[in-house]
């Protein structure tokens, strides 16, 4: 009898974290949807944005774009220290960023640096597809594509 009340009480102490861990996760779906939706909203505008600079080999453009966007990623650092979470929106920013900042070094470089550069940004264009079809969701808007900057990454 003291054997199974000693597993028992393993097994408690074993689901006391995972419950405040639930707890915190349910926490952060109900993160101000406001927030959410401004980010989602920027992130949308500088995927288009970004399509459009690869298009026309802009790689000033590029940049500035992944600067923006850093600004979005250090929000969600910071959250994320303070014991906060990082939404879906938050990972396709930060995909969106080195998608833009990758391929704005690959148009600048050329040979072998050019090719393994450009594999990289269409990687992370196709992560920032992902991130942000569960974005969208997280911000309750319709799923979208999203495959504008893979495109335009493949047309180069």
């Amino acid at each position: 009898m003291q054997g199974y009340f000693g597993r028992r009480s393993k097994t408690w102490l074993a689901f006391g974290p995972a419950a405040f861990s639930l707890i915190l996760a349910t926490g952060a779906v109900a993160q101000d949807r406001g927030q959410v939706s401004a980010v989602h909203r920027q992130v949308s505008a500088a995927e288009a944005g970004v399509a459009k600079a690869i298009s026309a080999k802009d790689s000033n453009t590029l940049s500035r774009i992944g600067n923006d966007l850093g600004k979005i990623i250090e929000a969600a650092l910071q959250r994320r220290e303070n014991g906060g979470e990082v939404t879906s929106c938050d990972m396709a920013a930060h995909s969106l960023a080195f998608a833009a900042v990758t391929s704005a070094d690959g148009l600048i470089s050329k040979g072998e640096a050019r090719k393994l550069l450009m594999q990289d940004a269409i990687s992370a264009a196709s992560d920032f597809q992902k991130d942000m079809q569960a974005c969208d969701k997280q911000a309750g808007k319709a799923t979208g594509s999203h495959t504008s900057v893979g495109k335009a990454l493949r047309a180069l």
